[in-house]
């Protein structure tokens, strides 16, 4: 048989204790509901920012921001120097070829990339050359003319219209 708890200031007086007797469990400790898992939130949260980056970039690549060929042409048409090569040096150095072949192959348009490289490869092995090219450059004037009329169509397409004479 089991003795109630006595009190620490009085041993002779036993402690009840408050409330109901203690075959109710009522009040006792409840189970808690198990944790619903920050997880799927989580993967939510994660899946929703990829969505908007992605959709971000995409808005801002494809509408905002303007490609380099579509530049390129437009830069043709108002017959910029630093592309038609009016500086007066008949010349092109490797970091003009190079920093002109970037632009051309920057372009998200696949014929403004392909005719605008291959153009300025062509322009590229002309400038070695050298002043007197005689028959040499005669091997040129086909794929120089395939792909200057190619480079002005593939700009046309994008609303650019480049007037390129060959030979001024």
């Amino acid at each position: 048989m089991a003795y109630p708890p006595r009190s620490p200031y009085d041993p002779q007086v036993p402690v009840v204790p408050a409330g109901p007797p203690a075959a109710f469990t009522g009040y006792g400790p409840q189970p808690q509901p198990p944790r619903r898992s920050l997880l799927p939130w989580l993967a939510l949260a994660v899946a929703l920012l990829v969505v908007a980056g992605t959709g971000g970039w995409f808005l801002y690549d494809r509408v905002i921001r303007t490609d380099s060929g579509v530049a390129a042409c437009e830069a043709l048409r108002d017959g910029d120097k630093a592309v038609d090569g009016d500086d007066g040096d008949k010349t092109m150095t490797e970091a003009e070829y190079r920093e002109l072949r970037g632009v051309f192959e920057d372009s998200r348009y696949e014929d403004i990339r392909d005719h605008g490289t291959k153009l300025i490869d062509l322009v590229w092995q002309l400038s070695k050359l050298g002043d007197e090219p005689g028959l040499g450059a005669l091997a040129f004037m086909g794929p120089l003319t395939e792909h200057v009329t190619g480079l002005q169509s593939a700009c046309a397409d994008q609303g650019v219209i480049v007037d390129l004479k060959l030979g001024e």
